[in-house]
């Protein structure tokens, strides 16, 4: 039965006013003529008119206010920072971001541009194959930049992850990547050095000794890292220039004074210009310092790392603090600093110490998960990697101590999230970030790679020569770099046994009128 009163002609339904609201009772009463009603009597035909133009009036005004919110959308460029950074230059309107207006920082537009354009530059094979499509990916890889000082630009990589191959890069007037001999050099065809490097896991370059760093995979070797020194000659232009295939000699730098040696180096990080070290190496069993001198030594070193979950805590017997880092895949000097140490690994966590300390203390910050990649963005704030689709940006200034005890614990929340950065399971990803771009590019586990906003967290659109890049397994190596005669970083990926080299064309000056 409804509960709903029946209209009924000539009546109101309603309750006596003059009782308390409790007392009050509901029921049918004439319509009476507003001269012979009470002035307050809700049964008037005056209060029952008036009562109904105002329902009515209610009525349209929420049917108007439905019509006006579906008039109301979202401007369409509102996720295409390109283009609406492009007009609001036209239109003169300030992309400075205010919080909580959502409005783009200038660095994103430019991000989204560079994104946007992003072409193919070309490639350069490292190795004959008949099988390029399935090929496995080149571990890792080094491209010259300006910061070498040279002229002239070369690529070291491995085909089969022992031996060292190394080519020139040539490009023509639109940095596209060629194979036109020079003058002294055959540009895109490799060349092997004479460096046996077992398992080579990283290839790195420190600009103040001019020395190239590699570091092997292979346990029980201790060996630390491989160095060599590659030969340049200057050119009667004067002209700074790499030499392919006449390094003559190389040096394996083995730590020997453990007799444990089932570790490996997974990564080494070559140490700025003001400091007195070489490089730093991550490997399974903890971190070590090269000094100048090529002398290696551990900031910590597990000999035997226990086996447990990831919150699990362990005591062991005359041991007042907590486990140091243990399988490391990368760290970094905090910008601006040196002597601060920041590392991921295997363990959910954030390692930071200060190497100025006799001891190195290590504190940490948890993670969401084990950590691949870790890169110092600026003096303040980190950005790290890792599995479980996990990319987050740190901010050290609010690292606080943790107050349960646990003195070398600190916590943080993220100060900024990479939702659509996809990486369930692999440590040796692709990634690597451009602070002059604003970007941060990486592989996804399903075979792409993807730019990111190092701004705004979000993923940049990018053009079709790097959006339609697939792979069966995600590619394991790649690199912004900047070669000697170019204006802006190009993106350098390995994929199978190519380099290939993305980047934005330069301007046509014969259409810019």
């Amino acid at each position: 039965m409804s509960s709903i009163p029946a209209e009924i002609p000539g009546f109101y339904y309603g309750a006596i006013l003059p009782f308390p609201f409790f007392h009050r009772k509901k029921r049918y009463f004439a319509i009476e003529k507003s001269h012979t009603a009470p002035a307050s009597a809700e049964w008037s035909s005056a209060s029952i008119k008036r009562r109904r133009l105002e329902s009515q009036a209610a009525e349209e005004a929420s049917q108007e206010e439905e019509l006006i919110k579906n008039h109301v959308k979202r401007n369409v460029l509102i996720n295409d920072a390109a283009t609406s950074g492009l007009l609001a230059r036209e239109l003169g309107a300030s992309r400075t971001a205010e919080a909580g207006r959502g409005k783009l920082e200038n660095e994103d537009v430019a991000a989204a541009l560079w994104a946007r354009g992003v072409a193919d530059k070309g490639s350069v094979a490292f190795g004959l194959t008949l099988h390029y499509e399935t090929h496995p990916h080149m571990p890792c890889f080094y491209v010259s930049g300006k910061e070498c000082g040279t002229e002239s630009a070369i690529a070291y990589s491995t085909f089969d992850e022992e031996m060292l191959m190394g080519t020139y890069i040539e490009t023509d007037e639109n940095e596209n990547l060629q194979t036109k001999p020079a003058s002294f050099r055959s540009a895109g065809q490799p060349h092997y050095e004479m460096v046996y490097c077992p398992q080579m896991s990283s290839i790195k370059y420190h600009q103040p000794t001019n020395k190239v760093l590699l570091t092997s995979k292979e346990p029980g070797q201790g060996l630390s890292l491989c160095v060599f020194t590659p030969p340049m000659d200057t050119t009667p232009d004067l002209g700074l220039h790499w030499i392919m295939g006449e390094i003559d000699s190389y040096r394996n730098i083995v730590y020997g004074f453990s007799r444990n040696r089932s570790w490996g180096v997974n990564q080494s990080t070559p140490a700025p210009a003001s400091s007195d070290l070489l490089c730093v190496v991550g490997t399974s069993k903890g971190i070590q310092r090269i000094h100048l001198d090529e002398t290696p030594s551990w900031i910590v070193q597990m000999e035997s790392p226990p086996n447990y979950g990831l919150d699990t805590k362990i005591d062991y017997p005359g041991r007042k603090r907590h486990i140091g880092p243990q399988e490391i895949f990368s760290q970094d000097f905090q910008v601006d600093n040196h002597n601060v140490l920041l590392a991921g690994g295997r363990q959910p966590r954030l390692w930071i110490t200060d190497l100025r300390a006799p001891t190195a203390g290590w504190s940490f910050v948890k993670h969401g998960s084990s950590i691949a990649h870790v890169r110092s963005i600026n003096p303040h704030q980190v950005l790290v990697a890792g599995l479980r689709n996990r990319m987050s940006l740190y901010d050290m200034r609010f690292i606080q101590a943790n107050k349960n005890g646990y003195r070398d614990r600190a916590t943080s929340s993220p100060i900024l999230e990479f939702p659509d950065y996809k990486n369930e399971p692999y440590f040796n990803i692709g990634w690597d970030v451009s602070k002059e771009l604003n970007l941060v590019a990486s592989a996804q586990d399903n075979g792409t790679i993807k730019l990111f906003s190092l701004s705004s967290g979000r993923v940049l659109p990018s053009g079709k020569a790097l959006g339609s890049l697939q792979t069966g397994d995600p590619v394991k190596a790649m690199m912004f770099q900047t070669l000697p005669g170019e204006n802006s970083p190009s993106l350098y990926v390995a994929k199978g046994p190519f380099l290939k080299k993305f980047g934005c064309a330069p301007s046509n000056n014969s259409d810019e009128e």
